[in-house]
C-alpha cells in the first residue's frame, strides 16, 4: 500500500492507495483535530487510514510526501533575498521557523514507526496535484493539465501533458513569485477575509460587484499574461506576500484602492462601504478568469488536446470554470473533488503507486475512478460508547434508512432543517450529503433558517442548491464539458428558468454552484421521497458551525446539534430528533 501526505504548508491531510492503485481512504486532519485550516503532520489522519483500512506500518510500501521539502522551503528565502532589507521580516520568519517547515517531514514519518525508515519519497508538488486530478478522470491519455495555485516547489501554475499516468510531461510553468493564487489572497485578505480560508468568499462577494473602469484597469496591470513572453507578468510592488510574513498586500494597492476592511467588522450588504468592496472582488475575480483563460488558450497551443484536467487552489474558483467551458477548444474540464493541498495527498500516493509499477507497466496504467466519498467511517464503536447520553438527550425516531427516509421528507415539507452524518465521508471540502445540512431548496424560510441561525454565514453568501439530472437540466445551463463537475458542488451554472431565479439558492447574479446528485446517492433516495411534496431541489450545506471544520463523525454531529438550534440528525443507525431542554 502506498501512503500520500500534505501537510506544514495550508491543508494537511493523507491518503492510502491500494497495490492496486485504487484509492482507499482518504483524510483531512482538520476533521479530526477540529482546528480549521490544521496543516500540522496528519498523525491523526495517518492512524485513521490504518485503523480503517485494516493494515499496519508493515503493509505500507512507500510513504509519499506531496512536494520536494527543500526547494519549497529555499524558493522564498531567495526571492525574499532579491528584496532585503523590505524582506528582513519575512527572511527572519522564515529562518526561525525551519524545524516547523516540511523539512522536518522525514523525522516526522520516522517518528511514526521504525519500520517506515527508507520508505519516504517526494513528489513534485504540480505532479501531486495533476495525478490527483487524473485519478477523478474517465480519460487518462491525451489530456492536458493545468495547475495554478498559490506555490509550491518552485512553481505557481504549470501546463502538462499526460501521455499516461506514467508518463506526464511538463511543457511550461509560472515561477514564484509570480502567483495568480497568491494575487488573489493578497485581495481576501484587503478584503478582510483570512488567508487561504476566505478566498471563497471574495468569489461570492464578487456576485454583488459592478464593473469599475479604474479597479479594471489597476488590477489588468497588475496581474497579466503577456502574450509575446508567453507567460503571466505580475507587479510586485502592489503586493507583500514575498516580503511580509504578516500582510499579503502592500501599501500602494491600499492606497490605490482605499482603505482595506477590518476584518472584525461584519460585512453587511446595506453597510455603506458593501458596493465598493463588492465592486472590487468582481474586478479581481475578473482579472483572475482572464489570465485563466490565457493559460487555457496556451496549453491547447502546446498540447493540442481538447480534454482538460484543473487542480490546485485556484481551481476551487468554481465561479472561473464556466468561462472556462465556453472556451471553443474545450471538450472537458475536470476537477477533483478536492483539487487543494489536501487533495494532492491523493496524487501522491498514487506517484507511488505509479513509481512502483513502471517495471512492469505497460504504456499507460489505467488508474481506478473512486468514489466521491471514500473516506471511511465505521462509527459503530461511537455509537455504543455515546448510546447512554444518546437516549438522555434524543428522541431515536425511526431505526432503519427506509423508515428514516420517509420521515424526513415529511420534516423537510415543513421546513425542518436536518443535520446529516451518514456512511463514509466527501473526498473534498463540499459537503455531498453524508456531512450535510439539508431542507427544502424552494422554501426561502428554511434557507434563511440554515443560513442565520444554525449557520450563521455571511449574508452575501448562497447556499448551494442539490438536485437530481433532470431537474437541474431544465432550469440551469449546463455545460456537457462540466458534467463530471457538478457532481461534487465545483462550479456555477446560470439559472435560466424563473423558478430557479427565484430560488433562496440562487445567487444575486442569476447562478448557483449546483449539485448534481449520483445515481442511488443518499441524497437522490431523499430526492426521490420529495416527490411526493413537489419538492424537486434541496439546500445542501456542510455540517458544521461557522469557523469550524466539517463534522467527521457521530460526535461531532452530536456537538452540532448541542450548540445550536438543530433538532434533527439522521445516522446510520436511524433518526435522532434532540429532546427539548
Amino acid at each position: 500500500m502506498y501512503l500520500g501526505i500534505s501537510a506544514y504548508n495550508h491543508e494537511s491531510a493523507a491518503a492510502i492507495v491500494s497495490n492496486n492503485g485504487i484509492l482507499l481512504d482518504f483524510s483531512r486532519e482538520e476533521t479530526l483535530s477540529r482546528v480549521k485550516c490544521d496543516r500540522s503532520f496528519p498523525k491523526r489522519s495517518i492512524n485513521k487510514l490504518l485503523r480503517d483500512c485494516h493494515c499496519t506500518f508493515d503493509d505500507i510500501s512507500k510513504v509519499i510526501f506531496y512536494e520536494r521539502p527543500l526547494s519549497s522551503y529555499l524558493h522564498p528565502l531567495v526571492v525574499a533575498a532579491k528584496h532585503f532589507p523590505a524582506s528582513r521580516a519575512l527572511i527572519a520568519n522564515q529562518l526561525r521557523n525551519f524545524t516547523l517547515s516540511s523539512t522536518r517531514v522525514y523525522s516526522d514519518v520516522l517518528s511514526l514507526d521504525s519500520r517506515l525508515q527508507g520508505k519516504l519519497i517526494y513528489c513534485d508538488h504540480h505532479l501531486a496535484h495533476t495525478l490527483n486530478a487524473l485519478t477523478y478522470s474517465a480519460k487518462q491519455s491525451n489530456v492536458c493539465s493545468i495547475v495554478v495555485d498559490g506555490f509550491g516547489d518552485r512553481s505557481t501554475a504549470s501546463i502538462s501533458l499526460i501521455h499516461s499516468p506514467s508518463d506526464v510531461l511538463e511543457l511550461w510553468c509560472l515561477q514564484y513569485p509570480c502567483s495568480l493564487g497568491l494575487f488573489y489572497t493578497a485581495i481576501t485578505d484587503y478584503l478582510g477575509f483570512a488567508v487561504n480560508e476566505g478566498e471563497y468568499k471574495v468569489m461570492g462577494l464578487a456576485a454583488y460587484g459592478n464593473f469599475s473602469e479604474s479597479y479594471s484597469k489597476l488590477f489588468n496591470q497588475l496581474l497579466f499574461w503577456n502574450d509575446s513572453l508567453k507567460t503571466v507578468c505580475c507587479d510586485l510592488k502592489f503586493f507583500n506576500y514575498h516580503i511580509s510574513p504578516l500582510i499579503s498586500y502592500s501599501e500602494l494597492l491600499a492606497d490605490s484602492l482605499g482603505p482595506s476592511r477590518n476584518h472584525f467588522e461584519t460585512l453587511d450588504p446595506s453597510s455603506a462601504e458593501f458596493q465598493r468592496y463588492a465592486d472590487i472582488a468582481f474586478a479581481a475575480q475578473s482579472t483572475l478568469e482572464n489570465v485563466l483563460v490565457s493559460i487555457f488558450e496556451y496549453a491547447y497551443s502546446l498540447c493540442q488536446t481538447n480534454h482538460f484536467v484543473f487542480s490546485g487552489g485556484v481551481a476551487m474558483n468554481s465561479a472561473s470554470l464556466r468561462r472556462l467551458a465556453s472556451l471553443p477548444f474545450v471538450d472537458s474540464i475536470v476537477v477533483p473533488p478536492s483539487p487543494g493541498d489536501a487533495g494532492s495527498s491523493i496524487g501522491a500516493a498514487m506517484y507511488g503507486f505509479i513509481r512502483a509499477s513502471l517495471p512492469s507497466a505497460h504504456s499507460s496504467l489505467s488508474l481506478v475512478t473512486p468514489s466521491l466519498f471514500p473516506t471511511r467511517s465505521d462509527q459503530s464503536h461511537q455509537h455504543d460508547a455515546l448510546s447512554l447520553l444518546l437516549e438522555r438527550h434524543f428522541y431515536r425516531l425511526a431505526d432503519d434508512l427506509e423508515s428514516s427516509l420517509l420521515l424526513l421528507s415529511r420534516l423537510i415539507r415543513e421546513d425542518h432543517i436536518i443535520g446529516i452524518v451518514y456512511g463514509d465521508s466527501e473526498t473534498g471540502p463540499r459537503a455531498l450529503g453524508h456531512r450535510s445540512l439539508i431542507c427544502n431548496g424552494q422554501s426561502h424560510t428554511a434557507v434563511q433558517r440554515l443560513n442565520s441561525l444554525i449557520k450563521k454565514r455571511s449574508l452575501f453568501r448562497p447556499t448551494a442548491p442539490a438536485m437530481k439530472h433532470e431537474t437541474a437540466q431544465s432550469h440551469y445551463v449546463l455545460h456537457q464539458e462540466l458534467m463530471p463537475v457538478y457532481s461534487s458542488m465545483s462550479a456555477t451554472a446560470l439559472a435560466n428558468s424563473d423558478f430557479a431565479k427565484s430560488l433562496p439558492t440562487t445567487h444575486v447574479d442569476q447562478t448557483a454552484r449546483l449539485q448534481i446528485v449520483e445515481n442511488g446517492s443518499l441524497l437522490d433516495k431523499i430526492l426521490d421521497n420529495l416527490r411526493l411534496y413537489n419538492i424537486s431541489i434541496i439546500a445542501n450545506s456542510s455540517l458544521n458551525l461557522s469557523g469550524d471544520p466539517t463534522c467527521g463523525d457521530l460526535v461531532d454531529g452530536l456537538m452540532v446539534c448541542a450548540r445550536s438550534p438543530l433538532r434533527y440528525l439522521l445516522t446510520d443507525f436511524g433518526l435522532y430528533q434532540k429532546r427539548a431542554d
